[in-house]
This record gives C-alpha cells, structure tokens and sequence, in this order.
C-alpha cells in the first residue's frame, strides 16, 4: 500500500475550487482564459517547453523552420487546457448544448451501421484535439461502451475523472482489467475507446514508422479485433475556430491474418498509425508533444529480451 501524504488532499480541494471557474464562467470565456494560461505557462514552465520543442524539432528535422516550431510549441499548453476545460463542463453538458459546437457529419449513423453487425466497434484517437468529448459525444448519444485509461494514483482524484466520464455516460476500463472488460464490452456490441499513441514500453508493441522514425506502439488494438471480429475506428475530434470542434472519422480497418499473424498484426499496426500521423501533420498544435513519444528504443527491447532468456 502506498504511504499516504497529508498534502494530497489539500491540493486535491484546492483543484477542485480551480476546476469550479470553468463551470461559472460563460464556456466562451473559459476556453479564452485556457488559452491565455497557456501562452503563460509556456513562458513559465520551462522543462516543458524545452520538452515540446525538442519533440517537435526531431519530428520535423528540417520540414519546419525553427519560427514554424515556436509557433505550434506556443499553441500545444492552451491546446490541452481547452481540452479540460471541456472535460470539466461535462457534468453540465447535454446532448443539445454538444450539438450546438460540434459538427458531427453522419458519424453517428456510420457507427450504428458497424455496430449492426454485432461484434462491437473499436475507436481509437491520440492524445489530440478533444479525446475525452469524442468518448463523450458517443455516450450522450446513447451507444453504449467504456474508454481505457489509467488508474489515477490517487483515489479522489480517479473518482472526479471517473465520474466526470459517467456523468455522460462512458464507463472506464482501467489498464490492468482491459483484456477481461474490453472483450466483454465487444462482445456485447458496444464501444471500446482506445488511446493508443503513447510509448508505454512495458506493453507488448512493435515499432513502427512515425514522422519518418521508428516509434514503439502498442499492438493490443489489433489483437482485440483479431481476437472479436470487432473493426477498428480511428477518430478525432478537432479544434475549429470559434469554440467549436468537427468529428472526423478514418478509414475502417478490418484486421486479418493473411500471410502470419505478426507480419498481419504490424501491417495493420502501421495502418492506423498513418492515420494519426496524417491528422496530426495536419493539426500538429492539437498534439501532446509533451509526451516522450520516441523514447523507447529498439536497443532497449532487444536487451530486455536478452535478460528475459538468462533468467
């Protein structure tokens, strides 16, 4: 059991007073301060910065000018406190209200079409645009089904975020129950979220190409469609101008053993990594650059491996 730190819960009440300003606020002016706080947190915050910049360089190498990069780095902080700031409107967030700023085109009627189907639908998006309203749109809607995501450390802290999700009607599976829970949902002809654009080096992956450089990713999403039946979703939910977001759904991707299963399992790895990197060149400001997406290895993986057959 983790040794318990007095301060936590002090700082867990004073977030939550900080959380309650968006929810007074008009959502126009909440969305403005998120932005203006993160102009100055990227000037204040300097190991992100430095974090954010240098990601973006060693994506774009030589594609973008060293101006170009600022500018995308400076928009990345609001763009991720807009972000919460809608996640934290959800506990007053109906399903008129979302119809009001989010242009959502026939992706409803596309998902109840799969989902006819009866083997459940996969969605997957990165840690871009808005990924948590993109789960809560579909549970305002009325589909049923559940996102992965971590536990938070901290129980009152999980519970706000656990709650806020359900307050629009979208379970969480948490990471180490995603095998059980994910295949019971699909099984059940629901939705399954998935965020899968993160270097988690501790689950199974392969590394594939993104922005021209080898990037370890998690394989369990196509592993969950072989193993269902279920068709894999990429979306994204995307940042538009004057406080309003457009739903745009990829190709659908139906994974199948063809040659072998690894050869398969990376092929369609690959597949819906390309659409990620594709809406994230178009949208680079809407990314967490801040994550160390390029951190693991191949070296790394083959010495674990190396250790793993001594022992």
């Amino acid at each position: 059991m983790a040794k318990s730190k007095p301060y936590r819960y002090p700082l867990y009440l004073l977030a939550k007073a900080v959380a309650g300003v968006p929810l007074i606020l008009p959502r126009s002016w909440a969305l403005a301060l998120a932005r203006g706080v993160g102009r100055l947190g990227y000037c204040l915050i300097g190991r992100q910065r430095r974090k954010i910049l240098r990601n973006l360089e060693f994506a774009y190498g030589n594609e973008k000018t060293p101006v170009e990069i600022r500018k995308i780095a400076v928009r990345v902080i609001g763009n991720m406190l807009e972000t919460f700031v809608d996640f934290l409107r959800f506990a007053k967030l109906t399903r008129e209200k979302a119809a009001g700023f989010i242009e959502a085109g026939n992706a409803y009627e596309r998902c109840k079409d799969i989902l006819q189907e009866g083997k459940g639908l996969i969605i997957m998006t990165p840690h871009f645009g808005n990924w948590e309203l993109l789960a809560g749109i579909f549970g305002l809607q009325g589909f049923r089904g559940a996102v992965v995501g971590r536990r938070i450390y901290y129980a009152p802290y999980n519970e706000w975020i656990v709650g806020l999700r359900r307050s629009v009607g979208v379970e969480t599976i948490y990471q180490n129950e995603a095998v059980r829970q994910v295949h019971y949902h699909l099984k059940r002809g629901e939705i399954v979220g998935l965020l899968p654009d993160q270097d988690i080096d501790r689950i199974r992956g392969v590394f594939v190409d993104f922005f021209g450089k080898p990037a370890y990713t998690m394989t369990a999403p196509v592993k969950f469609s072989l193993a269902s039946g279920a068709p894999i979703l990429p979306a994204f939910m995307v940042r538009q101008s004057g406080n309003r977001y457009k739903l745009i759904m990829g190709e659908l991707i139906r994974p199948r053993v063809e040659t072998d299963r690894e050869t398969s399992v990376r092929h369609y790895t690959e597949l819906w990594m390309k659409s990620f990197e594709k809406i994230i060149r178009e949208y680079p400001e809407q990314w967490g650059w801040m994550h160390d997406r390029w951190r693991t290895k191949p070296e790394m993986i083959e010495s674990r491996k190396r250790e793993a057959v001594r022992k």
